[in-house]
């Protein structure tokens, strides 16, 4: 028995061990091909400071016109979540592989899923904008793209990890499987469902905050005319905004899974 069990101390170590070299040789390996130029770094440091010492200059005259830009990235990752939520709710009860109706159908699901996802958000929307032109639908289509990536593998997670009991139980009652997600999954994954919802929403604001960077309207288009400008000022009246209202979104979250 203590053979047994200094032998698995053993492996634990030499493992762990193992790890720890792998990382540090991948560190290495990366660091160097990288090419950089640490002089460089050192004698431009003092740059950034100036930098961050204009960026403590606050301009609030154009506070209604970030307010508003503001406001729009919200709307869009708002909408985006709207119709991909309903999308990735669709698909996700049709995805599980405990509920699906066809295990093919399911199996494509999940593959396309695993597209979208290995697909950055900014891909998409440079693809939607060749398509449609700049603007708020290209970016509302952007975020649905996105949102029923993220989501449709969630929500599938969160049905798989139900199990066959409840599943089972209400097949040999003769349920169907429109009985069975409406009365049988759906009021337990009420909660871990709204809980990705709340995550998605985060996301899918300082995603379209970044899409404005692209074309779409928002507060992000105005944060890239701020800083074509130099316009420090503005640029950290931006800031401050995107900031209050990020963390404004994080604790209305927070505060909302603590009622679920």
């Amino acid at each position: 028995m203590n053979t047994t069990v200094k032998l698995s101390r053993t492996i634990d170590k030499i493992r762990l061990l193992s790890i720890t070299v792998f990382s540090i040789v991948l560190f290495y390996i990366s660091f160097l091909s990288l090419n950089l130029d640490i002089d460089k770094f050192i004698t431009r440091a003092g740059d950034a400071w100036q930098v961050i010492s204009k960026l403590m200059i606050v301009d609030f005259s154009n506070l209604p016109e970030v307010l508003a830009a503001m406001l729009s990235s919200i709307a869009i990752a708002v909408c985006g979540l709207f119709f991909g939520l309903i999308i990735s709710i669709f698909l996700s009860f049709i995805a599980a592989a405990n509920i699906t109706p066809n295990s093919m159908v399911s199996a494509f699901i999940k593959g396309s899923v695993a597209v979208i996802r290995s697909i950055p958000t900014l891909v998409w929307m440079l693809m939607v904008i060749a398509s449609l032109g700049f603007g708020s639908t290209a970016g509302m289509i952007g975020l649905v793209i996105s949102t029923v990536g993220y989501l449709t593998k969630a929500f599938t997670a969160s049905i798989e990890d139900l199990g066959m009991d409840t599943i089972e139980a209400m097949r040999t009652t003769g349920a169907g499987w429109l009985s069975i997600v409406i009365h049988g999954l759906i009021p337990s994954v009420v909660r871990p469902f709204i809980s990705w919802t709340a995550i998605k929403l985060e996301i899918g604001i300082a995603e379209s905050i970044n899409l404005g960077m692209v074309g779409v309207v928002g507060i992000g288009s105005l944060l890239m005319k701020s800083l074509g400008k130099y316009d420090y000022a503005s640029i950290s009246t931006i800031i401050l905004v995107i900031f209050s209202t990020m963390l404004l979104v994080e604790i209305v979250s927070n505060r909302a899974k603590k009622y679920i």
